[in-house]
């Protein structure tokens, strides 16, 4: 039996089983899961031009935090995504923020890809042992790699939840 706060709504189920997340989040980290000496310092500008040369110019580093932010707004709903790169890990969230209101009566579509990972799986009946794990990098071309397969599972996630939810 799932527990209450861990169970999905149908239409979350069926977005998430539509764009494939758990499926292909898991080639991602399993693709990029390297136990060689990773790129552990990053260099921000270098960063900022592969989000620009994959479309994301609006991408912005928030330096308290230590990670890289992209906020849309689309049909009236807002959007994130979020990485953090510290140690050559690549650390994915994203999904759509909710306002005040809607955290008291509406369950939370995305957030970090690996616990998103295991919920899916506990929603299926289905439990792996540990975690999936974050994507690791070598090579800015590597992460270049990375960040256009985590962008096209975020697109088909905003779209998706727009074709659910509308």
């Amino acid at each position: 039996m799932i527990r209450e706060d861990l169970k999905f709504s149908k239409n979350l189920t069926t977005l998430y089983d539509k764009i494939n997340y758990y499926h292909r989040y898991k080639e991602l980290s399993t693709c990029f899961n390297t136990e060689e000496k990773c790129l552990e310092k990053t260099d921000k500008k270098i960063v900022l031009e592969i989000f620009k040369k994959l479309g994301y110019s609006n991408v912005k580093y928030i330096t308290g935090e230590s990670f890289y932010q992209l906020r849309e707004d689309l049909s009236g709903y807002k959007f994130y995504f979020h990485t953090s790169l510290k140690y050559g890990l690549v650390e994915l969230i994203f999904g759509k923020s909710r306002t005040e209101e809607e955290r008291k009566t509406e369950e939370m579509i995305g957030g970090v890809a690996p616990e998103v990972c295991k919920l899916i799986e506990i929603n299926k009946s289905s439990i792996t042992e540990g975690y999936i794990k974050d994507p690791r990098f070598r090579t800015y071309e590597e992460l270049e790699e990375i960040l256009e397969s985590a962008f096209s599972l975020y697109e088909d996630l905003k779209s998706e939840f727009i074709n659910l939810y509308e």
